[in-house]
């Protein structure tokens, strides 16, 4: 991790929200480069695969060259990165376009460094002075992925080490994000859901950072107001592109957030359970989420509060504490409510596994600015609850 002083707010990207804006995509991308690498997961290839083939004429359209990229495999690991930043250096491109899920987006994002630097994609998590800038990239995500769309940092899997490493560069805030809620449409209903928990989570925890401002605040309670509204109109309604929309755009407002406020437990804890387990990221952080918000509860009471009024909870006539309360008993409702399960234990999931997972969550950065101190016999316990 980078340890300069961040500013208070920092978005150097274009943001593009709207249905239909990936028909624009030629138009969009010609501005930023003349040949493009589109990167892609095998897997987003076949979900995908009829919105790529549009991307690549409109591209073509637009007179920008294109390659598709789809030779990474999922979870996208350090050794695969370097095959495809080798090949994409031969290519002469100036523009690398991120495509898909969090997958997707992750392996881009690394590309870009290494399409300019000369380093191994295991190097960079040593921090390592990039001699360059990044090659110029834009993402396109094909559901929401609370904030990785536009927040500048990646995780991938370390090859040697077999876990989730993080990387954080504030070069790496995209040129353009292209939001598109009817692209959304290809993701299933399940994966939309869980990833607006995951915003979700990301937005709470920006809220009670010690790197939280008026700005940043605003930016993730209106997240958390259109995820309560919208989730559960997602979930009656599957194919209504109008809550996609809602959803992808609170992902691209809590990434705002978050990049500055760079707190989140649930995160951490994750990212240590998909290493250590065959649990999905999204998964992963529906479950810990309310064990979190318990845990920081009496550290930021006030905060809560504020979290509870935009979860539409009535906090009139009642204690601090009692409305502060009502936020995490809102999210387990909302959760209840579009059937995600909260257990770890609907999973094949081992509690011998809970002390070397708390070991490696407590290396990850996101713990910096909890404004309550969480130690590894303390994530222990989180486990176990969430169990």
């Amino acid at each position: 991790m980078t340890t300069e002083l961040r500013p208070d707010f920092h978005l150097p990207s274009q943001i593009y929200i709207r249905q239909d804006i990936i028909k624009e995509i030629g138009k969009l991308a010609s501005r930023f480069g003349s040949r493009a690498i589109l990167v892609t997961t095998a897997d987003d290839l076949e979900l995908y695969g009829s919105v790529i083939e549009m991307i690549s004429r409109q591209l073509k359209d637009a007179d920008v060259g294109c390659i598709v990229y789809d030779e990474i495999v999922n979870p996208p690991n350090t050794e695969e990165i370097d095959t495809a930043a080798a090949y994409i250096k031969k290519t002469n491109s100036d523009l690398i376009i991120g495509f898909g899920g969090i997958d997707s987006i992750n392996a881009a994002k690394a590309l870009t460094i290494l399409a300019t630097n000369y380093y191994f994609c295991h190097d960079l998590f040593t921090n390592p002075k990039l001699n360059r800038k990044p090659m110029k990239f834009i993402t396109i995500p094909g559901s929401p992925m609370f904030g990785f769309e536009i927040a500048p940092l990646f995780y991938l899997e370390e090859i040697h080490e077999l876990t989730k490493r993080i990387y954080h560069n504030p070069d790496l805030y995209p040129e353009a994000t292209i939001v598109d809620p009817l692209i959304t449409l290809h993701c299933p209903e399940e994966k939309i859901l869980k990833s607006g928990i995951s915003t979700l989570a990301l937005a709470a925890e920006s809220v009670i950072s010690k790197k939280n401002n008026d700005i940043i605040n605003t930016y993730a309670l209106k997240s958390i107001d259109m995820l309560f509204r919208n989730i559960p109109v997602a979930y009656r309604e599957s194919q209504n592109s109008a809550p996609r929309m809602a959803l992808s755009t609170s992902s691209v407002m809590t990434g705002i957030a978050f990049a500055v406020s760079f707190l989140s437990i649930t995160l951490a804890i994750s990212l240590a359970l998909v290493s250590k387990t065959s649990l999905d990221i999204e998964s992963a952080m529906s479950i810990i989420l309310p064990h979190i918000m318990e845990f920081n509860l009496t550290s930021s009471p006030g905060k809560y509060v504020q979290m509870s009024k935009v979860m539409g909870e009535d906090v009139r006539e009642v204690t601090v504490i009692e409305a502060a309360i009502k936020a995490v008993e809102a999210i387990r409702k909302l959760e209840s409510d579009v059937d995600i399960p909260q257990r770890l234990s609907n999973y094949d999931i081992s509690k011998s596994l809970f002390k070397e997972i708390a070991d490696l969550a407590i290396t990850y950065p996101f713990l910096d600015n909890t404004p309550r101190e969480v130690n590894t016999n303390e994530i222990e316990t989180i486990l176990i609850a969430a169990y």
